[in-house]
């Protein structure tokens, strides 16, 4: 199923039926990373990943749009989420903020560093797109409410009528600031609900974050209205994590009140959050992003402003480990692959950290060429053969 967003003084959800199959064994396919340049001739960076999990050169595709850098250096806090590139299958998909598109790539099995774009850009038929992807679901945000592309297992587009799910959260268009934006779109560990969450202002109450439910029924049809809740103390819900097993997430929350992370549960009946426990950690500046890698069984968040990653029990919110790294400013994304995370640096810093999640090391601060001052999005390709049925 791919699901695809948009906004004008709201947001909506237009959906569409594309199954997706996911087997439980992973193949020995090569892996890599991509990172999006997000320069005025937009381009996807993509890495090597080694056998070590190290990254390596590999190579740079225009996407044939244009980055973020065509608006004002302010809307880049707007976009420090997750999601601007997304995998399914042996598909790639770019969003090209500043031409209103995103772009489609096949990605080649023996060598996922060789894209091949498919076809033109596809016009998002709004201004000021996002992209956030999970698994077998693809999401798109943009500020225009029109009719909507999809991307179908023959890597067509086309369009279908309106299948709209309202909310109301009114964002500037280009936003000014990262306050009260979209953070991020995913559906739950049981994939019963679709979740988005949305950022507060960073400064007073007057607008709190909220996290917006879709119930799934068990015919996989994704209902028209949204559920909304803030959960208590929570202020700017940015980034999360689904815990496998339960119907928690574990969210990042920088605000004063939370001042880190915080478990919060989705209640299956009325489908509101509440929360379960705030994770006040120490040295929260701007933790904006979280990563479960299912090599630890454990959830990694990341601070836009502090050179460290922070390891969390997802079931008791138990901070495992406060992990030091090389010379970094921050981070603005961040990606589990295999037994490694990594996480890009913020702006003008130019590197990715790679984590080896079991000795808690960084074991490369990568300095590649193209990973310049726009670089948002992180995503990895770990070879997982994806069939999709149009």
């Amino acid at each position: 199923m791919i699901t695809i967003t948009s906004a004008a003084s709201w947001f909506t959800f237009a959906t569409i039926a594309v199954a997706a199959t996911i087997p439980s064994t992973q193949s020995t396919n090569p892996k890599a990373v991509y990172v999006l340049t997000n320069d005025a001739q937009n381009a996807v960076l993509a890495m090597k990943v080694n056998g070590d999990g190290t990254l390596s050169e590999g190579t740079t595709t225009s996407t044939g749009g244009q980055g973020i850098a065509k608006y004002p250096a302010e809307s880049y806090s707007s976009h420090t989420y997750q999601g601007s590139l997304g995998v399914i299958g042996n598909t790639l998909i770019a969003v090209n903020t500043g031409s209103n598109t995103f772009s489609v790539f096949s990605i080649d099995e023996k060598d996922p560093t060789k894209l091949a774009l498919v076809g033109d850009q596809i016009n998002s038929r709004g201004a000021y797109p996002q992209l956030t992807l999970n698994q077998s679901s693809l999401y798109r945000q943009h500020r225009r409410h029109r009719k909507h592309p999809v991307l179908n297992a023959q890597r067509e587009v086309k369009y279908l009528s309106d299948n709209n799910r309202p909310f109301n959260h009114h964002v500037a268009t280009p936003p000014q600031t990262g306050d009260r934006t979209l953070s991020e779109i995913l559906f739950n560990a049981d994939s019963s609900a679709l979740i988005a969450s949305f950022k507060g202002e960073t400064a007073g109450s007057k607008t709190p974050g909220k996290f917006a439910v879709f119930p799934v029924s068990a015919d996989g049809n994704i209902a028209t209205k949204a559920i909304e809740s803030t959960p208590q103390d929570t202020s700017i819900l940015c980034g999360f994590a689904a815990i496998p097993g339960t119907n928690n997430l574990l969210v990042t929350d920088p605000s004063q009140n939370i001042s880190g992370a915080a478990i919060v549960k989705l209640d299956s009946d009325t489908n509101q959050f509440s929360i379960v426990k705030a994770i006040a950690i120490e040295t929260n500046n701007a933790i904006t992003h979280a990563a479960f890698s299912s090599s630890s069984n454990s959830v990694f968040v990341a601070d836009e402003l502090v050179n460290h990653l922070t390891e969390l029990d997802p079931k008791t919110g138990a901070i495992l480990n406060d992990i030091p790294l090389m010379d970094h400013k921050g981070f603005v994304d961040l990606s589990s692959v295999g037994g490694f995370v990594y996480a890009l640096e913020a702006a003008d810093a130019g590197s990715i950290a790679v984590l080896d999640v079991k000795s808690k090391k960084e074991v490369q601060k990568f300095q590649g060429k193209g990973l310049g001052k726009n670089v948002l999005g992180l995503v990895g390709y770990e070879g997982i053969m994806v069939h999709i049925d149009g």
